[in-house]
């Protein structure tokens, strides 16, 4: 327990709330959760899921993860720290379940404000302060509690105000602060609050610790965690508990892993699932017209049109069609679990071209009885583009020349050169 002292000395009020704790019994019996909270043995209530960090320590343990001995009298300072801008309440919890506010509190006119800047540690009793905590009995494991929110929480439930007193008390105990704590953070937003614990001892360090650490992960992570079939959280998770023997089950998409793991004082039990991925497939028909097209999935060749329909992962993927002659077409496309997708591709035709050389000029062209333009003079070149391939028939008609007529084939994506001569009459 702590206890505040100055001159005059002043110390933590250690009488009991009875009302408080009559108030909280129809409360814990119809709270209803609206999120995952959970009680944890060593660090009372945690969010599970949280948006945000926050430690908290005592002088004598900066790491915040070891469990540090006091002597009764010596002095003691604790320190907070979150991530974001937060309104943080600390309270210390003794041996005997008495429950003191360290802030906010109205004896020190810099802790009357739980608002704690992003990033800022903020300790107690701050620097220069005229008065200090000191390690008041009983003897045995007390703890530091620290619960940050994005917005103030009423905490009367927990510790009130009597009268003139200068620090909030109530004797809820652990299980009841607990039980009260979980009813003032369900309304709250899953990543609008956070809590964290430091652990100390009261008297010198037992021959064994209170505690062990159960430390799970898991191939993919986010795993839920279970231990002795009560959720505790969602792997990589490190989880305070009392020696002894503990039934451990990792769920992860519908599959679990059980094992029965001992947590021993002051050791950390590690337990590692690996799930191997559950790979879901869909079968895939792929058609074109024309066929005889080379398919491509995500890349990778898979056949030539008509195919047989292929097995490929759930998901989305894309396809391409190549053909000699023909524009790449390209789909995208979804494969569903157990289910035949097709993909079907109208491949369209790349166009040729067709270079005339005569030797008049002047000399009317006609493509299939289509007139498409005269021989230039000069140079006697007639470019004709954009054509569809196939077999054409060419015809030039000049005055004074023989009528020439000849077929010629149009390759799509190229170009074809043809020499054509008149003869006079």
């Amino acid at each position: 327990m702590l206890r505040s002292s100055s001159r005059p000395t002043r110390s933590f009020p250690r009488t009991a709330l009875a009302a408080v704790a009559l108030l909280l019994v129809g409360s814990l019996l119809g709270a209803a959760l609206a999120q995952n909270v959970v009680i944890s043995p060593r660090s009372i209530v945690v969010n599970p899921v949280p948006g945000f960090e926050l430690d908290v320590w005592v002088d004598r343990d900066p790491s915040g993860r070891d469990t540090p001995a006091y002597e009764i009298g010596e002095a003691m300072r604790v320190s907070v720290r979150s991530s974001v801008d937060a309104y943080v309440y600390l309270f210390s919890l003794s041996a005997d379940g008495e429950v003191v506010q360290v802030l906010p509190n109205r004896y020190d006119a810099s802790s009357t404000d739980p608002f704690v800047a992003a990033g800022t540690t903020r300790t107690f009793p701050p620097a220069g302060a005229r008065y200090q905590y000191n390690i008041a009995p009983p003897r045995g494991l007390a703890k530091v509690i620290a619960v940050a929110s994005r917005r103030p929480l009423d905490t009367s439930t927990l510790a009130a105000f009597r009268s003139e007193a200068d620090f909030a008390s109530s004797n809820l105990g652990e299980a009841g602060f607990a039980s009260a704590l979980r009813i003032i953070v369900t309304p709250l937003p899953q990543n609008d609050w956070v809590s964290a614990t430091a652990l100390y001892y009261v008297g010198s360090r037992p021959s064994q610790g209170a505690y062990g650490t159960l430390s799970v992960t898991s191939q993919p992570s986010g795993a839920a965690v279970y231990v002795d079939g009560a959720f505790a959280g969602y792997t990589p998770l490190a989880y305070g508990l009392r020696p002894g023997n503990y039934d451990v089950e990792v769920i992860s998409e519908g599959r679990s892993q059980t094992e029965r793991v001992q947590i021993r004082p002051d050791r950390t039990t590690e337990f590692a699932a690996t799930f191997r991925p559950t790979v879901r497939t869909g079968s895939v028909r792929f058609t074109s017209e024309p066929s005889g097209a080379d398919v491509y999935v995500d890349g990778a060749f898979v056949g030539t049109t008509p195919m047989s329909p292929i097995v490929l992962d759930v998901g989305g993927h894309r396809a391409e069609f190549r053909r000699d002659g023909y524009d790449v077409y390209r789909q995208d496309f979804e494969v569903r679990a157990n289910q035949e997708t097709r993909v079907s591709a109208s491949l369209r035709a790349q166009a040729g071209t067709l270079v005339l050389t005569a030797n008049v000029g002047g000399a009317r062209v006609f493509l299939d009885g289509r007139e498409v333009g005269v021989v230039p003079s000069g140079t006697g070149r007639l470019t004709l583009r954009d054509l569809a391939p196939g077999t054409f028939e060419v015809t030039l008609v000049a005055p004074g020349y023989r009528t020439l007529v000849e077929t010629v084939r149009v390759t799509a994506g190229r170009t074809t050169e043809v020499t054509l001569r008149q003869t006079r009459f």
